[in-house]
């Protein structure tokens, strides 16, 4: 494989940022970065990438999206064939800086709806879906692809009928990162029941529905301590990492880090429970899209507030990949976090949480050459190229074809 020098970049590293930095990639890994003139001299038959100057990033890594899903079922009632989706979808998350998707599929109790698609949406997530998925995942991770394609299984606890399938994802490799999560009401995510009600339900049901589907939501059996410790000891010894979801109290906190090993924690609803989050050593992980907007779209805690608190680590996509790309440049263009700390937020931090640190995440010397040029739009970032493992998979062109090369004016 030839040689390949990335010139006259403003290469972002861990902890600090290289202008006119060159970086010589050898085969699939990072060789050397270097501040010297002429260095490509010393490489003629290498290929050259000329910067120009833009940010040279490395491939974000997104642990928690499951934008996959929109992609199948883009309208309640149509369904896109699941092999057409993902290669539809990958061309758009490497275009958006993404180089490694953890696709986040749920194993979810579909016999309880209340939601307003829940019919649809249940469709797509019922477990002959969800394996087909999975094993499509897997077929992509080992097969022709663009991106690295991962599972992020998400297991909903008040689903007793599937955990025999979540513990065989676990005993046959499927997954590389697991999440237990409780979505009844009156708790996590959903402690505003009225909040639950308005954006949950259908504005088409009476208040006496209303209440009769919330009073069997809260009153669904759940797994067992028991059997949950078993999953997450199994998840442990194949050295799957594990995350909490929605951690809303210290209580909780004891629980999953104690019985369910969790060292990630997904979305705290409370900024005090973020803090003691990661006072305990958890990596904390919050929404890219939170960013963009300001705030939560379930009114729990803003990314930005725990940001500036300190205690956030990791920035997912979570529904909006787009978003990761320019909340780590939002960040930065205000002032909340310097270049590297951003991108670690999107590179690094969730690499190391999910243990796969030693080869991607950041541009150094013996890791893998995933890596993105970045350029600015008046204040919009754009990607310029993208390289994974070293071999530029895509490269975008902005035009400018308002004055010809003549001179003349264009319409």
């Amino acid at each position: 494989m030839q040689d390949t020098i990335i010139e006259n970049a403003t290469a972002v590293l861990k902890d600090r940022v290289v202008p006119h930095a060159s970086v010589l990639i050898r085969g699939q890994l990072i060789e050397e970065i270097s501040k010297q003139p002429g260095f490509s001299d010393k490489y003629p038959g290498a290929r050259k990438i000329d910067a120009d100057g833009a940010f040279l990033l490395p491939g974000f890594i997104d642990i928690h999206s499951d934008n996959i899903e929109t992609v199948i079922q883009p309208r309640p009632q149509s369904m896109i064939d699941f092999e057409l989706a993902m290669r539809e979808q990958e061309k758009q998350l490497v275009n958006q800086g993404i180089t490694t998707m953890y696709h986040s599929l749920t194993i979810m109790d579909l016999g309880k709806g209340g939601g307003e698609n829940a019919v649809q949406r249940n469709q797509l997530r019922s477990p002959e879906n969800l394996k087909r998925l999975v094993g499509l995942i897997r077929t992509f991770h080992e097969g022709d692809h663009m991106i690295r394609h991962r599972f992020h299984c998400r297991y909903e606890i008040t689903n007793t009928e599937g955990y025999q399938m979540l513990l065989g994802f676990i005993r046959n490799h499927d997954m590389q990162l697991l999440s237990f999560m409780d979505h009844t009401p009156g708790q996590g995510q959903y402690r505003n029941l009225e909040f639950f009600k308005s954006q949950i339900m259908s504005s088409q049901q009476s208040e006496e529905e209303k209440e009769r589907i919330l009073s069997q939501r809260m009153n669904r059996a759940k797994l067992t301590d028991e059997q949950l410790a078993v999953a997450a000891d199994m998840a442990l010894q194949a050295g799957i990492p594990i995350a909490s979801h929605d951690d809303d109290s210290p209580e909780k906190l004891d629980y999953v880090t104690g019985s369910l090993h969790a060292e990630i924690c997904e979305f705290p609803v409370e900024l005090e429970v973020a803090k003691e989050a990661r006072r305990r050593g958890m990596q904390v992980v919050v929404g890219a899209a939170n960013i963009l907007m300001g705030r939560s779209h379930s009114n729990n805690l803003s990314a930005l507030d725990a940001i500036r608190a300190g205690c956030a680590d990791i920035l997912v996509s979570d529904y909006f990949p787009a978003a990761i790309l320019h909340a780590v440049f939002q960040l930065y263009e205000q002032g909340i976090l310097s270049l590297p700390e951003a991108v670690n937020m999107a590179a690094y931090h969730p690499a190391k949480a999910v243990k796969i640190e030693d080869r991607l995440g950041s541009i150094e010397p013996g890791k893998c050459a995933d890596l993105l040029l970045v350029s600015k739009k008046g204040p919009v970032p754009v990607i310029l190229s993208v390289l994974i493992n070293g071999e530029e998979v895509t490269r975008l062109h902005y035009r400018n074809d308002f004055v010809g090369e003549d001179g003349v004016r264009y319409d």
